[in-house]
């Protein structure tokens, strides 16, 4: 089968074609035949060397994928994360925190390929009718965003400034929040998508600076912006986070956090009720998945190139 392989960690040279042997199923799992495979940062961090992979290369990154089981040719989802089922998360609910989990395309082979094996109880199937090119583009960010509000139980109508707002779990976020009727304000450092983000339904758009005494923030960029997040909160505010997109530390007051009894939430990822719940609100047309580009497979590292540039808007994918 073709596939994009890393070669090693350094950089986008280090991407590779290459013409491997189909997966090799094993007990319990499936055969995919990948249609569309999305590109995330996760990539990004693992060609740098900032994220722990299954130390085997060449390596297929790619943990967002949709297409058809190859034994029942039906439409499916890959819920991104790897989970035991049997831990006291999994027990719960809570897929993406099992005490033995990882992910597609960091401790897995992942979707840069025309084929993958999958656990069967990570396939989510998909209505033969839905677009599996939508579902692709929702099935780790837009989950990432949805359990970020639920764990940051933002309520109707609430006020929500969100960080990083042009990539997939900011444009997803807008969306979910705007059916909440809540008043969003989006943050960008490019003028050019400020536009974007107003016909998308942000309330306001601020263009690299911060409100003040907000009640609740979503950061998808971590560093010296989740810093400034904390140092803006209101008191009793709410500050849900899910990335280390920028690399420099995130600093806090200790005082002013306690004093202000300000809520920090870590938010990993998504749960496997998650990615159902997103894949009906797509179908329901809550959310309408905002797609930047489509690449072939041998172009993988332009369209990395082009997220690593910070010029996407909504979720770059690969058609297979």
């Amino acid at each position: 089968m073709k596939a994009v392989v890393l070669t090693k960690t350094g950089s986008l040279t280090n991407l590779k074609q290459a013409d491997l042997a189909k997966p090799v199923i094993q007990n319990g799992e499936a055969l995919v035949k990948i249609e569309y495979c999305g590109v995330n940062h996760l990539d990004l961090l693992i060609i740098e060397g900032k994220r722990p992979v299954s130390g085997k290369f060449p390596l297929i990154l790619g943990s967002e994928v949709t297409g058809r089981e190859v034994k029942t040719g039906e439409k499916v989802a890959i819920y991104p994360w790897i989970f035991c089922g049997q831990c006291e998360f999994c027990k719960k609910g809570q897929e993406n925190i099992c005490n033995q989990g990882g992910t597609f395309g960091r401790t897995r082979q992942g979707g840069y390929a025309e084929y993958i094996s999958v656990p069967k109880q990570n396939l989510i199937k998909i209505d033969k009718n839905t677009d599996t090119k939508k579902i692709c583009a929702v099935t780790l960010s837009a989950i990432t965003a949805w359990h970020m509000i639920k764990r940051a139980k933002i309520p109707d109508k609430a006020t929500v400034l969100i960080n990083g707002a042009t990539g997939g779990v900011g444009t997803t976020a807008i969306q979910i929040l705007k059916n909440k009727k809540c008043q969003v304000i989006a943050r960008t450092s490019h003028n050019q998508k400020v536009g974007l983000l107003k016909k998308l339904g942000a309330d306001t758009v601020l263009l690299n600076t911060f409100p003040e005494n907000v009640l609740f923030i979503i950061d998808a960029m971590g560093g010296r912006v989740w810093t400034k997040s904390v140092e803006i909160l209101a008191k009793n505010g709410t500050l849900v986070f899910c990335a280390t997109t920028l690399t420099d530390p995130g600093i806090i007051n200790i005082g002013k956090a306690f004093s202000k009894q300000l809520n920090i939430l870590g938010s990993y990822g998504g749960t496997i009720k998650d990615i159902k719940e997103v894949i009906k609100m797509v179908k329901t047309g809550i959310i309408k998945p905002v797609i930047d580009s489509i690449y072939p497979l041998e172009k993988v590292p332009e369209a990395l190139k082009r997220l690593q540039e910070q010029k996407a808007f909504g979720k770059i994918l690969i058609k297979i």
